[in-house]
């Protein structure tokens, strides 16, 4: 019996072999390399010494690092919240449909989540161009003054989070429908016995319900919108003058445009840090129990 279970483990741990080779040449190494260049200064890849927490310190009294993390965080609140209430709306609109109609809607909503960010941005960027745009050409049809989205603040600000919208609107449907699906019939039943009207169905029933759905969406989403920096470089450039130039963007920038790989790599260090506080905060803002 023992030598059974000994070479049933041995087994196990020759499957998952691969798999843990992969994430530590992937991840664990590139992370503990990446914290370690951060500790040095690294200009053009020369290493000019060992210089400590100088980089983090660098980077947390640079007022362009707070400006640039400021609006990340604004960008990034406001489109997860958008995401995830339309992604509620339609996923509790879907699960009161059935047959083909319902499918094509979660199909469509799917449709920018899995298109390529790099071409979903560069769509957008023709969409809102200021002569040769669609949306322009539309105002200009309807007799009104064209809108240069890209090229006005603002309005860039407006493009930036209605395109992370529009791109993560999908997976937050998806994710609440399935959490939709699998509430228990009976229970939803009994209360419209006992007179639960549609909204204290939604508020003291489905909502709690799909409670995990909706906070896996969430962090999801928040992740992706805080570290995403390919739809703000291909839609606007982080222009104009740097108004949409996000905190990843920034970090993109030190390393291959200044060179300046040593701060870059402490700033990605940094990203990390709020990342995973961001979801420590979800996680203890919803009493939630993994």
């Amino acid at each position: 019996m023992k030598k059974s279970l000994t070479k049933h483990r041995n087994l196990s741990g020759f499957y998952i072999a691969p798999a843990m080779a992969v994430l530590i040449l992937c991840l664990i190494l590139p992370l503990f390399y990446t914290v370690y260049c951060s500790l040095f200064k690294l200009d053009y890849l020369v290493n000019g010494g060992f210089v400590g927490m100088k980089n983090y310190v660098t980077l947390l009294t640079d007022r362009k690092v707070q400006d640039s993390l400021l609006l990340t965080l604004g960008i990034t609140l406001i489109s997860t919240l958008l995401s995830v209430l339309l992604g509620l709306a339609m996923a509790l609109w879907i699960d009161r449909k059935t047959g083909f109609f319902a499918y094509l809607i979660e199909m469509l909503g799917l449709v920018p989540w899995v298109i390529s960010m790099v071409v979903a941005g560069l769509l957008w960027r023709w969409l809102f161009h200021g002569d040769l745009g669609l949306f322009n050409m539309i105002l200009r049809m309807l007799g009104l003054d064209p809108i240069y989205v890209v090229q006005n603040k603002v309005p860039a600000i407006i493009a930036l989070i209605f395109v992370m919208v529009w791109r993560l609107v999908g997976y937050a449907m998806i994710m609440i429908l399935a959490g939709l699906k699998g509430l228990d019939g009976g229970l939803i039943e009994a209360a419209k016995v006992d007179g639960a009207s549609p909204f204290q169905l939604l508020i003291y029933i489905k909502l709690p319900l799909i409670k995990s759905s909706v906070l896996l969406s969430t962090i999801v989403l928040t992740i992706s919108n805080f570290t995403n920096n390919t739809v703000p470089k291909v839609l606007t450039g982080g222009g104009p003058s740097n108004a949409t130039n996000v905190i990843t963007l920034y970090q993109y920038n030190l390393g291959f445009q200044y060179y300046k790989f040593g701060t870059s790599a402490a700033l990605s260090v940094l990203i990390m840090l709020i990342t995973s506080l961001i979801i420590v905060l979800y996680i203890k803002v919803s009493n939630y129990r993994i």
